[in-house]
């Protein structure tokens, strides 16, 4: 064993302790995109203060990531950044519509609006 493989094999077992090796992997366009889209969402929001705009901005952006696998391969013909970009613009407004309108409807109406009946 010489002396690099050893050095290696330290390094590997202090990040694997302390969590670092298991970090998943980012795709970088993805998550420019998904922050270039929670940045527009954010500044279009003048009353907000620091700390809510911090926050919006982390919802927004994380929310765009995270619906990014599943929103390509229904708009295959963007790229993965442009489609995180539209989903931290589109996902948190259609969210919030969809809580408010359940709020306001009783059990009876939610369940025969999703089985098609009006």
């Amino acid at each position: 064993m010489s002396l690099t493989d050893s050095a290696y094999n330290g390094i590997n077992g202090l990040m694997l302790g302390m969590g670092i090796a298991t970090l998943p992997v980012i795709n970088g366009e993805v998550l420019f995109g998904a922050m270039l889209g929670a940045w527009l969402v954010t500044t279009t929001r003048t009353n907000f203060k620091t700390w809510q705009r911090i926050g919006s901005w982390l919802l927004s952006a994380g929310v765009g990531y995270l619906f990014t696998p599943a929103a390509h391969p229904l708009a295959s013909f963007l790229t993965e950044g442009v489609t995180a970009f539209l989903c931290a613009l589109i996902v948190i407004p259609i969210s919030i519509k969809l809580m408010r309108w359940i709020d306001g409807a009783g059990l009876g109406e939610i369940i025969r609006h999703l089985r098609g009946r009006r």
